[in-house]
């Protein structure tokens, strides 16, 4: 344990003792202070439910400004897209502010303590911790977050300077980039936000962090922005939108359940291959509600129950909660289920994984989408899928290639129903979709998609080398 860390639960420990007032709850702002010496620790606003769940089931997002900016800033940023996501009160969400005019490193031990304070005062969980930052504030959750992955789910940031990723944090030994214990399947989970047209921070800080953190095997969801500058970026409440249901899905994927929890799962795995429907809705919504590698397991027992109604309602809760690889995979072979409400929900499912990046989701529905064998509903629950993966690398950042490529080559379909699913999944994320529509005689309607052809390769380079796997 770092010293930092253990002067920090010591703050706590004392603040415990001499603090008996109620918690406050609401939206407020107050000063955290050394309990021993008084002296200012954190200046802070924070928005707590009203209504405090006894256990430690909430989350915490913490939110850092950028340079001259104070405890507001962000923090109502994201509280308004918590509210917009409808998971505002499963969360305490809170912004600091720094000593100086922006945050530095001789803030860490002040964040660590204030960290510290609201995990072990407010009903917590410790494996639901989020930080949130924008300019200088995504500078420091960058940094600060890679030094300390033992106890952040995800880091989110907007417009963050540069920071180096290249090497180990300190501490730590460097994990395999592929198969058991992989950063991707280990580690802390990181989303970027960046306008190309930046002028205070250069869209290449973003750009290299995502590279050397792929370098290392990490997942990560970059969000780049076509013509927005320093603030513009934040005029998208889609991505914002995306950020909070992202943090949502999360839970630390080292840090063990709690006691109760831990039994709950032993107990919840007994029961899910063979329970009714009647008696599974409590352990789906538990399940759910612990999320993470750990119930990961529950969730799989639960798409082998025999009953479909079962398998549905186990696989709903991977559209809005992450569990491990495992459940992808089971997810695919859902997609082979008897049952078409249970293969309609796999699809769902496997959309939501893919556009977290989970390259065994997007695989699969490329070819699922590609295959003129399958069933055209299902083609389109894919292409659907797809959609859903691409639509925000439409703002800028076509990272999923083969994932775009294919949408776009599915305008020239010969099946007209595949050639409106794939227009309807690009039509409202261009600015010109070069008078193309899917009804179209043959002879137009290929060359409006010569066009598409034309623009999507200076985006995503040509098709021919992606097909090819260069």
């Amino acid at each position: 344990m770092s010293t930092l860390l253990v002067l920090a639960l010591s703050f706590w420990a004392q603040a415990s003792k001499d603090d008996k007032a109620p918690l406050k709850t609401g939206d407020f702002k107050d000063e955290y202070k050394d309990p021993n010496t008084k002296a200012l620790i954190m200046r802070y606003r924070m928005r707590a439910p009203e209504k405090l769940p006894e256990q430690k089931h909430l989350g915490l997002i913490v939110c850092f400004h950028g340079m001259n900016g104070n405890e507001d800033s962000v923090t109502g940023f994201t509280l308004e897209a918590a509210k917009r996501t409808g998971v505002v009160d499963q969360y305490v969400i809170m912004g600091g502010k720094s000593k100086g005019a922006g945050w530095a490193t001789s803030d860490d031990k002040d964040v660590l303590a204030w960290i510290a304070w609201v995990k072990q005062t407010y009903p917590i969980d410790p494996r639901r911790v989020h930080i949130i930052g924008m300019s200088n504030g995504g500078w420091m959750v960058k940094r600060f977050g890679w030094e300390h992955q033992d106890f952040l789910a995800s880091v989110t940031s907007y417009c963050g300077g540069g920071v180096d990723f290249s090497g180990t944090p300190k501490g730590e030994k460097a994990a395999p980039k592929f198969g058991p214990g992989n950063p991707a399947d280990s580690k802390t989970e990181w989303y970027f936000v960046h306008g190309d047209a930046d002028e205070q921070v250069g869209v290449e800080a973003s750009r290299k962090a995502c590279a050397q953190l792929k370098e290392k095997g990490y997942r990560y969801i970059y969000r780049e922005i076509m013509g927005a500058n320093h603030g513009g970026i934040t005029q998208y409440p889609d991505v914002a939108d995306d950020v909070l249901r992202f943090m949502n899905a999360l839970r630390h994927k080292e840090i063990p359940v709690a006691k109760d929890e831990k039994a709950e799962i032993t107990s919840m795995l007994g029961k899910v291959k063979v329970e009714k429907p009647e008696g599974m809705a409590p352990l789906i919504t538990e399940t759910s509600r612990i999320g993470g590698i750990p119930a990961g397991r529950v969730v799989n027992g639960a798409m082998e129950n025999p009953d479909p109604d079962v398998r549905k309602a186990a696989i709903q809760t991977t559209e809005t909660t992450i569990y491990t690889r495992e459940t992808v995979m089971e997810l695919i072979k859902l997609l082979k289920d008897k049952s078409e409400d249970v293969k309609n929900e796999a699809y769902k499912g496997l959309a939501s994984a893919s556009n977290w990046r989970f390259v065994e989701a997007q695989e699969t529905l490329v070819r699922v989408a590609k295959s003129k064998n399958t069933p055209i509903a299902e083609r389109t629950l894919a292409i659907e899928g797809l959609g859903k993966t691409a639509r925000l690398q439409f703002h800028g950042n076509f990272e999923d290639k083969h994932v775009i490529w294919t949408l776009v080559m599915f305008l020239d379909d010969d099946d007209e129903k595949v050639r409106e699913t794939a227009f309807a999944q690009v039509e409202k994320v261009v600015k010109d979709t070069f008078q193309y529509k899917p009804d179209l005689p043959p002879t137009e309607r290929k060359i409006a998609f010569a066009k598409w052809k034309q623009w999507i390769q200076t985006k995503c380079g040509p098709f021919e080398q992606l097909a090819a796997g260069k």
